[in-house]
């Protein structure tokens, strides 16, 4: 998700109707250049080369964002029929990560990773980060690790009724992990600061990013692709 504004100029998008690397494209109606929609950068036109503001959004199921936001309004739309009418992210959690960062300098932090490790700590640019994944409503997200100039790590504690929490090893306080909130301690009413992150299939994000960084379980951890039963039709 973008933001629509750029340079003091709003715009407005449109379908392409084309494909660049099995990624479809967008255009402006102000000035007709292309964007490429995973990345947010102009690749053809008047403004190539610019970026557009990547804004904070999430991937979860239905029931665990009506329960985090009991008051969201709904946009109605129509399900589409066939393959791209659905989207069944637990089911293909083990080929997707977690893209932290915009425009090229960007890394992949995959989920067979986190769902070991759901509260990671780790570096990215020379600046602390926190990865939280959720594996049963498969949400992650990721923060900039400190609040109040204080740099922080991080570590997961079961909550109630499938709850995502943590704890700060520097003030023992008690942080909501997908909403980033300071429950209790010294820290209580802090926010952590939330970076642009997206989930990517993992084989679609190395077509983008070849050089880019993906931060995994070691070879032999990795889990074993299950087989296909016989006489059984995938689609893609």
């Amino acid at each position: 998700m973008y933001g629509r504004t750029l340079e003091d100029q709003v715009l407005e998008f449109g379908h392409e109707g084309v494909l660049y690397r099995n990624s479809f494209m967008m255009y402006d109606k102000q000035t007709e250049s292309l964007w490429l929609h995973v990345t947010g950068e102009a690749l053809k036109g008047k403004l190539k080369g610019k970026q557009l503001e990547f804004l904070p959004s999430e991937v979860t199921t239905w029931q665990a964002w009506r329960q985090k936001h009991p008051e969201t309004k709904v946009l109605l739309g129509r399900k589409a029929r066939g393959p791209m009418g659905t989207f069944g992210l637990k089911q293909q959690s083990r080929h997707f990560g977690l893209s932290l960062g915009q425009g090229r300098d960007v890394r992949l932090y995959q989920y067979a990773l986190l769902a070991k490790v759901p509260v990671f700590n780790h570096h990215y640019q020379g600046k602390a980060v926190v990865l939280v994944y959720h594996q049963e409503s498969s949400q992650s997200v990721a923060y900039a690790a400190e609040a109040e100039g204080q740099p922080l790590s991080f570590h997961a504690v079961q909550g109630s009724e499938g709850e995502l929490l943590m704890l700060d090893g520097q003030t023992r306080s008690l942080w909501d992990g997908l909403q980033g909130i300071c429950l209790a301690g010294p820290m209580k009413g802090q926010r952590l600061n939330r970076l642009p992150a997206t989930p990517w299939l993992t084989m679609r994000w190395r077509n983008f990013f070849p050089e880019g960084e993906v931060i995994g379980l070691p070879k032999e951890e990795e889990p074993a692709p299950k087989a296909k039963s016989e006489g059984t039709a995938s689609g893609n």
